[in-house]
């Protein structure tokens, strides 16, 4: 679909679309919402304007450029999928079908009358911002004036040791300030200059002077929004998410952005969980035993924070504190597959009272 197309023709290509996706889904081709996050990868919020995702894309695309990370091997491909989110989330057709149907939605349309094409050259969408090559120091971006940007707002985003083990999406409801039109006007873009006069035949003066735009008027208000907040399987304290822009706003400028710092709280459900002091991935689990099993050996089944079964068996006479080791139960680790290990930890409950009569057996065992 191209950009300049009329507004009218976009929505009838949206619409066609989405009946196409319609047809599949009732001839029994399931179209799953699954695949990338592209407003992930962007850092944005679901609800963000077309501008705020040109300006993350822009930010991202320099951090990203495999030419600035020569020594991470999956450089292109993270370049790749960024330029990949850009231009999904550019385009208001391709970005609709995408929040209805996700990334299969729009592999299904691109088989059918859509005309969608996911092999766009990433660095052709990079050069179109920054010009030809590398661009990071063009004539074109270096004579770009900077645009002020408010202060990022940190937010502690607590989480229990399950929520980390398991990952879990946070619904964030937060009032932040965004800018309105008010009446009159005020100046902007004020820049300092230099100012040459001539003082008379041959002779002149240079002096600094500043100069201004005239912009409409603008005023802080509040605005409740709703965010998203996934934390993967495997974070942990001081892992950070951003969200580009979904600060609060400032007049002559652009809104800053909101990070969430994880935070790893006490779970009051799970005390028996902790993690393995001076270790990353490694868990600890207090599992409590009777005196009996405690000297007659016991099979238990114990329930791990993702509700899957781990089995501990001890044949025999097991001691208070004793630790068996399960490998690979551990936490597991962000972006991978492995995990650490397990340390369960016995502790043996004692019976509150015996009887005379148990007493008088129990030294009989033990004569």
């Amino acid at each position: 679909l191209l950009r300049d197309e009329p507004a009218a023709m976009a929505s009838v290509r949206a619409v066609l679309v989405a009946a196409v996706l319609a047809a599949a889904l009732l001839a029994g081709q399931h179209v799953e919402a699954a695949g990338e996050d592209y407003y992930k990868i962007l850092g944005v919020s679901r609800s963000a304007s077309a501008a705020q995702i040109k300006r993350a894309y822009r930010q991202l695309a320099v951090e990203q450029h495999p030419d600035k990370n020569p020594d991470d091997p999956d450089a292109t491909t993270k370049f790749a999928k960024l330029s990949n989110a850009y231009d999904v989330l550019s385009d208001p057709t391709k970005r609709s079908v995408y929040d209805q149907y996700g990334e299969e939605g729009l592999k299904k349309g691109s088989n059918g009358a859509s005309g969608y094409s996911h092999g766009t050259n990433p660095f052709d969408i990079f050069n179109s911002f920054f010009g030809g090559g590398f661009g990071f120091h063009s004539s074109q971006s270096s004579q770009e004036p900077a645009t002020p940007k408010g202060p990022s707002l940190v937010i502690d985003l607590e989480c229990t040791l399950h929520d980390l083990y398991n990952g879990r999406q946070f619904e964030v409801t937060r009032v932040k300030s965004v800018t309105e039109k008010a009446p009159g006007t005020r100046q902007c873009n004020c820049r300092r200059v230099m100012k040459t006069q001539q003082m008379g035949p041959g002779m002149y003066a240079q002096t600094m002077t500043t100069e201004c735009d005239k912009c409409d008027n603008l005023k802080l208000v509040p605005e409740t929004v709703q965010l998203e907040v996934d934390v993967d399987a495997g974070m942990r304290e001081g892992d950070t998410l951003s969200f580009f822009e979904e600060g609060d706003a400032i007049i002559d400028g652009d809104p800053g952005d909101l990070i969430f710092t994880v935070t790893e709280v006490a779970d009051p459900f799970r005390t028996q969980w902790t993690r393995k002091a001076g270790t990353l991935l490694g868990l600890v689990y207090e599992h409590w035993i009777t005196l009996e099993d405690a000297l007659l050996g016991f099979e238990h089944q114990i329930n791990h924070l993702d509700g899957h079964i781990v089995t501990l068996t001890h044949p025999g006479v097991v001691q208070y504190g004793d630790v068996q080791v399960v490998k690979g139960e551990g936490m597991p680790a962000h972006g991978s597959k492995s995990s650490g290990d397990l340390d369960i930890v016995i502790k043996i409950k004692m019976p509150g009272e015996i009887t005379a009569k148990q007493k008088k057996d129990i030294r009989a065992i033990f004569s």
